[in-house]
């Protein structure tokens, strides 16, 4: 253990980050290349990085990379950010640390404490410089409004948590203040609470 932590330690000193950019991590079983053009850490066991305001714990981690931006992560995944308000919980993961995304290609449960949401899907792609989160595949989600509980189920959907909005696509269907809407792409404002429906129009709704 003390080799490895020291292994570790030194690693991190050979990191090609600036101080306001670094990476920790850890785990029970870890190997380390540092030849050039094959730079990577395995982490198993634990496996646990963090990443500015990101944690991941997973069953095993692999960062890579000529700047160790390439961070994939399989099995019982947490994702964490205190500061934006979100978990996610999911079991395949692939975070690009340069770019800031993450896509994961595996189902996702998705809460955000922020914004008083939580949703599930197949599939989800997260730009987090542009706070835009893609759903795809039996797409559930819960949102808490001033209104009360919105429900909604669709194909895919665009989270937008800078604009407060929400786009449903293929088919969807959404129940909310007792109404119900369905329509090929139902597209919310939840600052404003208004709701737009195109294409294949259906809905229940008391005056």
């Amino acid at each position: 253990m003390k080799i490895l932590t020291a292994l570790a330690l030194l690693f991190c000193l050979l990191l090609p980050l600036n101080a306001d950019d670094s990476i920790t991590f850890s785990g029970g079983t870890s190997s380390v290349s540092l030849q050039d053009g094959k730079r990577s850490v395995s982490l198993s066991g634990g496996a646990y990085v963090t990443v500015d305001t990101l944690s991941i714990t997973a069953d095993s981690i692999i960062i890579e990379g000529d700047d160790y931006d390439e961070i994939t992560c399989h099995g019982s995944i947490l994702i964490t950010d205190e500061e934006r308000g979100l978990t996610i919980r999911t079991s395949d993961l692939y975070y690009d640390r340069a770019a800031e995304r993450l896509l994961i290609s595996s189902w996702c449960e998705l809460n955000d404490t922020q914004n008083e949401l939580a949703a599930s899907a197949s599939a989800l792609y997260y730009d987090m410089e542009e706070e835009k989160l893609e759903l795809s595949m039996r797409v559930n989600l819960v949102k808490n409004t001033s209104s009360g509980m919105l429900s909604a189920s669709c194909e895919s959907m665009i989270y937008d948590r800078n604009e407060e909005s929400l786009i449903l696509s293929g088919p969807a269907d959404v129940k909310w203040k007792d109404n119900t809407y369905s329509a090929s792409v139902i597209a919310i404002d939840l600052e404003s609470e208004q709701i737009r429906l195109e294409g294949q129009i259906g809905g229940h709704v008391y005056g």
